[in-house]
C-alpha cells in the first residue's frame, strides 16, 4: 500500500498573513519600544553622574584633598562651562586651581549621552568637593532633559554639606529643557 503524504510547509498566503500580523505587532510596539529605551538612557545618565560625584566626594575625602567633577575630557580638561552632555572628569586638584593639570591624575572619566542634555547651574562650571567632603558654595542641581521634555527630566542636587540625591524636576522652565 502507498500513501502519498501531503507536504508539511506554508502556503504562501500563510507566510504574508504571518507576515503582515508580524509587521502590525511591531509598528505598534515600535513607540513604546522608543519610549522604555528613553527612560533607560535617562537612568543610565543620573545614575553614571550620581555614582561619579559620590565616589569623588569619598576620593577627597580618603585622600585628604580636594576633587573636582567638571565637564570636560582627560585631554582638554575642563570646559569651563555648565554643559556636561558631552561627558565629564573626575580628578584631584593637587594645586587648587580647578583645571586639570598634566600632573593630576582623572580619576574617572564619564562619557556623554546623545540626545540628552545635562546641564548644570549657570554659576556652576564644577563640582568641587574638600577633604571634609563638603562642596563649597550654595546648593547646587544638574538637570538631565531628554526627549521627554520638561516633564521627564531628572535632576541631582549637590548640597553645600557635600551630598547628592536625585530629584525630579518638576520645577523645571520648559525652556530649559528642550525636546
Amino acid at each position: 500500500m502507498h500513501i502519498h503524504g501531503h507536504g508539511t510547509g506554508f502556503t504562501i498566503l500563510e507566510l504574508m498573513v504571518t507576515l503582515s500580523i508580524a509587521s502590525i505587532l511591531l509598528v505598534a510596539s515600535a513607540p513604546a519600544l522608543q519610549s522604555f529605551s528613553q527612560r533607560q538612557t535617562m537612568k543610565v545618565a543620573v545614575n553614571n553622574l550620581q555614582n561619579d560625584l559620590m565616589m569623588a566626594r569619598s576620593e577627597a575625602v580618603h585622600l585628604n584633598s580636594r576633587v573636582v567633577t567638571c565637564p570636560g575630557t582627560p585631554t582638554e580638561g575642563c570646559a569651563g562651562n555648565n554643559e556636561w552632555s558631552g561627558g565629564w572628569i573626575v580628578f584631584a586638584d593637587e594645586n587648587t586651581d580647578r583645571q586639570l593639570q598634566s600632573s593630576e591624575t582623572v580619576v574617572r572619566r564619564g562619557y556623554g549621552f546623545e540626545n540628552l542634555y545635562i546641564r548644570s547651574s549657570s554659576g556652576r562650571t564644577d563640582v568641587r568637593f574638600f577633604p571634609d567632603g563638603s562642596a563649597p558654595g550654595s546648593n547646587g542641581s544638574i538637570t538631565f532633559c531628554g526627549l521627554g521634555g520638561a516633564a521627564k527630566a531628572r535632576k541631582l542636587v549637590i548640597s553645600n554639606l557635600g551630598r547628592v540625591r536625585r530629584d525630579n524636576a518638576s520645577s523645571l522652565n520648559k525652556a530649559d529643557c528642550p525636546t
